[in-house]
């Protein structure tokens, strides 16, 4: 019952790939896509919290650069 053989092993390997391929189907289905891709005619915005940040060597940390805030 606990040996291995040929028939095991392929039914493990063909269950693991199931579970994979069912895996990557629903990560497909619920990604979210931008506004763009999900209604043409809608008009995509760039709403990106990013901030373009330099290190500073005297406090040893990364700031914004050009010491806006962006926030507001």
């Amino acid at each position: 019952m606990f040996g291995f053989s040929l028939t095991k092993l392929v039914v493990l390997i063909v269950v693991v790939a199931a579970v994979l391929v069912l895996f990557r189907f629903i990560g497909q289905r619920t990604a979210v896509r931008p506004a763009a891709q999900a209604n043409p005619k809608v008009k995509s915005e760039d709403n990106s919290k990013a901030f373009d940040t330099e290190y500073d060597a005297e406090s040893d940390t990364f700031v914004v650069r050009g010491g806006k805030n962006q926030d507001k």
